[in-house]
């Protein structure tokens, strides 16, 4: 298992909202589909392979 140094474990936060300010810029303004999905907050690694 690797474990990035911490300086590099940050939020995509970032990465989230430049996305979709290059979106709005291109005009489109809602998601051409609708992703949904539960969200499961500290999900247990060994149960995510029993929902896959």
């Amino acid at each position: 298992v690797h474990y990035p140094e911490l300086h590099l474990c940050t939020d995509n936060g970032a990465m989230i909202a430049m996305a979709a300010a290059m979106r709005l810029q291109a005009g489109q303004q809602e998601a051409t589909r609708a992703y949904t999905f539960e969200v499961k907050p500290r999900w247990p690694l060994d149960a995510i392979s029993q929902s896959v």
